[in-house]
């Protein structure tokens, strides 16, 4: 027999978990102490429950009273049932969900009444007479077990199995989910406890609404809801009397009543479960025998879930990756997991489907799917941080990369950065410098041959604006002289670039003499740089790019934080101004757009990038209705597998510029996604 200490639980009392060898004269003489407790369970009432004297009495233990009043009542049903995150639209239209476990909750009302008496009568047929715990029924448990060598009558109510569920889904490790799990005497007093404090707090209809959408009914189904949908490809308001015996009887064993592995078995049950509904008047003899006339006729349904089920896999992964990284949505990478997996979002992004279609027709109608070189290309709305589109010309089971938010060496679309901080500091637009080269700079790091203009151009002296409009190096290394790198580097960052290296530790690290920082060798990605024109077009507003822009609780309604765009003027309006005359400049007569061309009747701006050995190139451009960016390179790597030769668009390019692929990919977006929008200037400053 058990120690003190070990006592036997009311689960071994009545479920018979636990079988310790008893001569029969010992299980005569418990059933008959059974037979005492009875009437003093049932003549306490249920307004003993609220005090530890009936456990007290049943267990013949003073220990139930000392853990009584330690055991908390606080259970926590709002964070207790995992649900979907469901992904929309900037109109609000789903495009994507994902869960830990398939569970969609529904109302009392949305639940058919065929369920609800089917769960009762089988499960809990005093539901509406007891307070939370059956003891009368626990009583006949124990007489039952207690006398008869298979022991296998339970007694837990639909409120404890409720409590049950909660615990465990809320159970943070495996010791956690055993206690939960009710295998100690102290968990079941516990789970007592809360069952008695839970049918204070809730209404019945709310204990039943709470536990059908909580219990699992195989097959990755949470919750009547998705029950109804993986077995019937129904709605949980819609069930019949045969089908909601189905899924009732699940309850039991969802692996061992099974109806797509075990049929026969399944239908034995569901008539079990008829009849209980039967038994307990709930049904008529006549739609009894017309219910188990009834096949099983199951109809497979599933739920979508995560994004490879998406049309917009990549946008749905940058959500993803939005709320597993931004501290808005929990102080620590394992709060925000957890926010993931519990669920029970609906969250409006700023995905515009319109632009999404045109930037991965553009990318794929250039370089196919099947192409060793890839496009990535960000899509984000001067003025809101918005971004509005991601797409690449590959399909999710290609590869799961998002390129769009892949760090690459950028070319001369960084140029800008070195322009804006020397206007900031006061160095006029008109300032001349000597383009002439190879260049060796005296306070910078300078190549063995020099820094030298593309085709080494002998350019004489020019402006900045000259500079911009035909990409010319040695005009940047030398104005990044006088800025400093560092000024640009803060700059950079100031306009959103985080992928700046600058750890002293690291030889390939920018720092104060890395000349080469204008020319734009420090990887980023195409959304920041997007971002960092559209600061350009929007007058010197920086956002903070973001998808998400609005969640909420999908079974209340009740707003969740979510990361602002904090837009605010980070460089001046005049700066600004400066900066989108000078990139309209490159669509001009000499200009390396030039090829490509200005949108037809639209304020225009844009730079190209055409990185070292071809190992990538870059345009990127904006209007003040939306900033494009575009990657084109190998993803395998750029200067291990550089852009020699390219098929695109039908034929080859040989060590294309950033003009070429991706300037003619970024005007087919920007011609798109500009139908039916208004044709308005950049601010003037």
């Amino acid at each position: 027999m058990p120690s003190r200490y070990e006592m036997v639980s009311l689960d071994e009392i009545s479920v018979g978990a636990t079988d310790y060898s008893r001569p029969p004269w010992h299980r005569v003489l418990l059933a008959a102490l059974a037979m005492i407790l009875i009437p003093a369970l049932i003549g306490a009432g249920f307004a003993a429950l609220a005090t530890p004297a009936v456990l007290a009495a049943s267990t013949t233990t003073s220990k139930v009273t000392d853990y009584w009043e330690g055991f908390p009542t606080d259970l926590p049903i709002a964070a207790a049932l995992p649900q979907h995150v469901v992904l929309l639209d900037k109109s609000g239209a789903e495009f994507a969900r994902f869960y830990s476990e398939n569970r969609i909750p529904v109302t009392f009302e949305q639940i058919s009444p065929n369920f609800l008496n089917a769960l009762i009568a089988t499960e809990d047929s005093r539901f509406y007479q007891h307070s939370g715990v059956d003891f009368p029924g626990i009583a006949r448990a124990m007489v039952k077990n207690l006398t008869n060598d298979e022991r296998t009558e339970g007694a837990s109510t639909i409120t404890q199995q409720l409590v049950q569920n909660i615990l465990i889904s809320n159970a943070r490790n495996d010791d956690e989910r055993a206690v939960a799990e009710g295998d100690t005497y102290e968990s079941k007093i516990r789970e007592v406890k809360y069952a008695v404090a839970l049918e204070k707090t809730m209404a019945k209809p709310d204990i039943l609404t709470t536990y059908s959408n909580a219990v699992y009914f195989g097959n990755l189904a949470y919750g009547v809801q998705a029950a109804s949908r993986v077995y019937f490809s129904t709605d949980a308001a819609a069930l019949t009397v045969p089908q909601a015996a189905v899924l009732v009887g699940l309850l039991q064993s969802p692996v061992q009543f099974d109806p797509y592995a075990q049929p026969e078995a399944s239908q034995g049950r569901r008539d079990a479960v008829i009849d209980r509904m039967l038994s307990e008047a709930y049904i008529t003899a006549e739609e009894a025998a017309a219910a188990k006339a009834t096949p099983l006729e199951l109809i497979r349904g599933d739920t979508p879930s995560g994004c490879a089920t998406s049309a917009y896999p990549y946008y749905c992964a940058l959500v993803q990756d939005e709320l597993l990284t931004n501290p808005a949505f929990g102080a620590t990478p394992e709060e925000r997991q957890i926010l993931l997996r519990q669920g029970g979002l609906t969250v409006t992004t700023a995905l515009d489907r319109g632009v999404s279609d045109a930037a991965t027709r553009a990318a794929t109608e250039a370089l196919g799917n099947g192409n060793r070189v890839a496009a990535g290309i960000g899509v984000v709305v001067p003025g809101t941080g918005h971004i509005a589109a991601v797409a690449e010309n590959r399909t999710w089971d290609q590869t799961q990369v998002v390129y769009a938010t892949s760090a690459q060496q950028p070319g001369s679309v960084m140029k800008p950065l070195t322009l804006v901080t020397a206007l900031e500091q006061g160095i006029p637009i008109t300032t001349t410098l000597s383009a002439n080269g190879p260049y060796f700079s005296r306070v910078l790091d300078s190549p063995k041959k020099g820094y030298t203009n593309f085709g080494n151009a002998q350019l004489g002296d020019i402006d900045a604006r000259s500079a911009i409009r035909q990409s010319v190096n040695i005009y940047f290394v030398k104005l990044i002289e006088q800025t400093t790198v560092m000024s640009v580097v803060d700059m950079a960052r100031r306009l959103g670039i985080t992928t700046i290296n600058t750890n002293p530790d690291d030889v390939a690290a920018v720092g104060p003499r890395t000349g080469s920082f204008a020319l734009g060798t420090s990887s980023v990605t195409p959304v920041e740089m997007a971002n960092v024109y559209a600061t350009f077009a929007a007058g010197g507003v920086k956002c903070n790019p973001i998808a998400v822009i609005g969640a909420v609780r999908t079974t209340t309604g009740e707003p969740v934080a979510t990361s602002a765009p904090e837009c605010h003027q980070e460089i001046s309006p005049s700066v600004a101004a400066q900066m989108t005359e000078a990139l309209q400049g490159t669509f001009n007569a000499g200009g390396t757009l030039a090829g490509v061309g200005a949108l037809p009747g639209r304020e225009t701006a844009g730079k190209t990038g055409t990185t070292d050995d071809s190992s990538a190139n870059w345009t990127v451009g904006m209007t003040p209705n939306f900033a494009t960016g575009v990657w084109v390179g190998d993803p395998l790597g750029g200067f291990a597998n550089p852009l020699i030769r390219v098929q695109a668009y039908g034929r080859s390019f040989y060590k294309p510029t950033g003009s070429s692929i991706a300037g003619r990919v970024w005007k087919a977006v920007m011609v798109d996604v500009h139908q039916g929008q208004p044709a308005i200037p950049f601010p003037n400053g």
